[in-house]
C-alpha cells in the first residue's frame, strides 16, 4: 500500500479497529447528545433570566408556572446528562477493550507472517512497549478522551449558534475569540518545530527506560565497577539527552500554551465593551439586561471545553505516536508465500552465488556451498564475518538481494514457510523457555507427542536426570516467573525439544560456548543423538567440536575465504590454521602462568 495515502492518527485507529469500530461510533453518538442535553439547562436558564427581567418593577406579574417549568426541565436534563454521560463512558470502555483486542490480534498475526529476521534487528524490549504501553496509551485514549473531544469540540460549536440566535453581534465576538484561541492551539500541535522536538522526546524517554531496565538487570556489575560500566554511561548519556528535550519540549510548548490561557482569559475584555456599546443604544432595559448576563457567565464558560481540547490534545499526540508505530508494523513487507508451492527433495542445503545487506550494509559476498544430506557442515571465522547470517538465511530469516538458496533441490522462495519450518530445527546460544512446565516446553517439537516420547527424547539430551530430581519432576514450571535453570540445562532442554522435533535439516548456533566442561560433555553428547543421520549446518567458537566436520567453511568479511576438512585446512596454513593455533593457546592459559605467550 502506498505509504503516502495512509490515513493517519484518530482516522486511522477507526480504520484498524475493524468490525469493532461500531462500538466506537455508538460511543461517540452517545457523546453527541450528552453535549445536546448538556446544553439544554443553559436554555432554561436565559428564558428564566428572561421572564424575572421582564416583570423586575412587578414581581407579582412573574410566571411561576413557567418558571418552574424551565427549572424542571433543567434538572431532568442535568439527570439525563449523568446517565448518557455513564452511558457513553460505558460504551467507550467497551470499544476500548475490543478494538485493543483487535489491534494485538492484527499486530499477533502480522508477526506470524513476518521474516524470522525481523525479530533478530528488533530488541524485545521495543516490540513489549508497542504491544503493551502503546496499545494500552490508544486504550486509554479511547475509553475517555474520545468522548471528552466530542463534547469538547461540540458543546462550544451549539452554544456559538444559540449565541448568533439571541445576540448575533456579541456571538461575533465570542466566535473571534474562540477561533484566535483555536489557531494558538492549532500552532501548539501542528508546528513543525513543535512537531519535530516531540518525536525526539518520545524516541529519547523510551531510548532511557530501555537503558534503566538494563542498568538494573546489570546492578551487580554496576556497583562492582561503578561509573567505569558502560551501563552507567549509557544510562547518564541517555538521562541527559532526554533532559535536553524534555526541556526543549518546553520551551516550544510554554509561549504558545501562555498565548492560549492569556486569550482565554481575557474573553470578558472584549465582551464588555461592546456589551456596554450595544447597551448605550437599547430600547429596551428588560431585554437587553438577559442578555448580557447569558454571555457573562455563558460566554465565558463556552471556553472551558477548549481548555479541555488543550490537555487532550497532548494524549492526542502520544497517541497518534503509538498508532503509528503499531502501523510501521502492519504495513511492513511480509514473507511471500508461493503461488506453486514445492516440497524438498531432500534435506541437502546449497547457496549460490548468494549476496545479502542489512539495509545498506553488505554482509554476505557471492556466497557458495552446497551441505549434502546427513553431513556437517561448520561455519567458523572472526565474529561480525556473517557465520549466523548464512545459518538464518538458510531457514530464510530473509529474503537474499542476489543469488539462491536451495532446500532438497528446491529454492526456498518455492517452498511454504510452514513447511520450510517443519525441515528445519534451530538451536541457538540463547534458548527461549516459556512460562509452562518442562514437559510443555520439550513437547514444543511435536505438539502429539506422548510422555513416553518427551521423556525419550530428554533421556537423549541427558537432561532427564536432573528434570525426574526436580520438586515437580517434568510438571515442574520454567521460564521467567518458574524455577531457575542453569544455561546447560537449559540448552538441554532446548536440544530435547530439537531432538523431539526430530527435522532432516539443523541448524546449530554454538550451543556450547558458555557451558561449563561437565554441561559441555552432557551437551556434546546430546548433540550425538540430534544429528544423526541429519543435514548440520554449525557455527563454531569452540573448534574442538567441530575437527570432524564434513566440511568447514572460514568465513571473513562476506565471503568464504577457506574450506575443506579440518586436516585440509590446517595443512593450507591459512587463516583457519592460524585460528587453531591461537585457540590451542587459549586454552593452555592460565592465571599467573609463567609460559603463557601473547595471544
Amino acid at each position: 500500500m502506498d505509504t503516502n495515502k495512509r490515513k493517519t492518527g484518530l482516522a486511522r485507529l477507526i480504520e484498524i479497529a475493524g468490525t469493532k469500530r461500531r462500538l466506537l461510533i455508538g460511543a461517540m453518538l452517545l457523546a453527541v447528545i450528552t453535549a445536546i442535553v448538556q446544553f439544554v439547562p443553559i436554555i432554561a436558564v436565559y428564558n428564566i433570566l428572561i421572564e424575572l427581567a421582564e416583570h423586575a418593577l412587578d414581581p407579582s406579574l412573574i410566571d411561576k408556572a413557567y418558571i418552574w417549568l424551565w427549572s424542571y426541565i433543567a434538572l431532568g436534563a442535568f439527570f439525563a446528562f449523568g446517565v448518557l454521560t455513564f452511558a457513553s463512558l460505558m460504551l467507550s470502555h467497551i470499544a476500548a477493550f475490543n478494538i485493543l483486542y483487535e489491534i494485538r490480534m492484527q499486530l499477533v498475526q502480522k508477526m506470524v507472517r513476518l521474516p524470522l529476521g525481523f525479530f533478530s534487528r528488533r530488541a524485545s524490549g521495543e516490540l513489549k512497549k508497542i504491544m503493551s504501553d502503546d496499545v494500552e496509551r490508544i486504550e486509554l485514549f479511547i475509553a475517555h478522551h474520545i468522548p471528552d473531544i466530542v463534547t469538547a469540540l461540540l458543546f462550544p460549536l451549539i452554544l456559538v449558534s444559540y449565541m448568533f440566535a439571541v445576540d448575533w453581534r456579541l456571538a461575533i465576538v465570542v466566535l473571534a475569540v474562540l477561533a484566535m484561541a483555536f489557531y494558538v492551539m492549532g500552532r501548539m500541535y501542528t508546528g513543525k518545530k513543535i512537531r519535530e522536538v516531540s518525536k525526539r522526546y518520545v524516541e529519547t524517554l523510551g531510548r532511557m527506560n530501555a537503558s534503566i531496565v538494563e542498568y538494573i538487570r546489570g546492578i551487580q556489575v554496576v556497583k562492582t565497577f561503578t561509573e567505569s560500566t558502560n551501563a552507567y554511561r549509557k544510562l547518564n548519556d541517555d538521562i541527559k539527552e532526554y533532559r535536553k528535550f524534555a526541556n526543549e519540549v518546553n520551551v516550544q510548548y510554554q509561549p504558545t500554551y501562555v498565548g492560549f490561557l492569556t486569550i482565554l482569559s481575557s474573553a470578558l475584555l472584549f465582551i464588555i465593551p461592546v456589551a456596554v456599546w450595544l447597551f448605550v443604544g437599547s430600547a429596551s432595559y428588560a431585554t437587553f439586561v438577559p442578555v448580557l448576563l447569558m454571555f457573562l457567565f455563558f460566554g465565558v464558560a463556552v471556553f472551558f471545553p477548549v481548555l479541555k481540547l488543550l490537555w487532550i490534545g497532548s494524549f492526542l499526540n502520544q497517541n497518534n505516536m503509538g498508532v503509528q508505530k503499531i502501523d510501521d508494523i502492519l504495513y511492513m513487507d511480509e514473507i511471500e508465500e508461493p503461488d506453486i508451492p514445492r516440497h524438498p527433495k531432500d534435506a541437502s542445503v546449497e547457496f549460490r552465488n548468494v549476496s545479502f545487506a542489512y539495509d545498506t550494509t553488505p554482509i554476505l559476498k557471492a556466497i557458495s556451498f552446497i551441505s549434502h544430506p546427513g553431513t556437517i557442515t561448520a561455519l567458523v571465522g572472526p565474529s561480525g564475518a556473517g557465520k549466523s547470517t548464512v545459518a538464518m538465511l538458510a531457514a530464510r530469516f530473509w529474503d537474499v538481494q542476489s543469488g539462491e538458496i536451495l532446500i532438497g533441490g528446491v529454492p526456498v522462495k518455492e517452498i511454504p514457510t510452514s513447511v520450510l519450518m517443519d525441515n528445519v530445527a534451530f538451536v541457538f546460544q540463547d534458548n527461549m523457555l516459556f512460562f509452562d512446565t518442562i514437559e510443555e516446553n520439550i513437547r514444543m517439537g511435536n505438539k502429539t507427542a506422548t510422555f513416553e516420547e518427551v521423556a525419550r527424547a530428554a533421556c537423549a539430551a541427558q537432561c532427564h536426570e536432573f528434570i525426574e530430581s526436580l520438586p515437580n519432576g517434568y510438571q515442574t514450571l520454567v521460564g521467567e516467573g518458574g524455577i531457575y535453570l542453569s544455561g546447560g540445562e537449559a540448552q538441554r532442554i532446548a536440544l530435547a525439544r530439537a531432538i523431539l522435533k526430530d527435522s532432516p535439516i539443523i541448524l546449530l548456533d554454538e550451543a556450547t560456548a558458555f557451558a561449563d566442561p561437565e554441561n559441555e560433555g552432557k551437551i556434546l553428547a546430546a548433540f550425538s543423538h540430534l544429528i544423526k543421520g541429519k543435514t548440520v549446518l554449525v557455527i563454531a567458537h569452540r573448534l574442538s567440536t567441530i575437527t570432524n566436520a564434513d566440511r568447514i567453511l572460514y568465513v571473513d568479511k562476506g565471503v568464504i575465504a577457506e574450506q575443506g576438512t579440518h586436516e585440509q585446512l590446517l595443512a593450507l596454513k591459512g587463516e583457519y590454521a592460524r585460528m587453531w593455533e591461537t585457540y590451542n593457546r587459549a586454552k593452555r592459559w592460565t592465571i599467573g602462568g609463567k609460559n603463557n605467550r601473547k595471544l
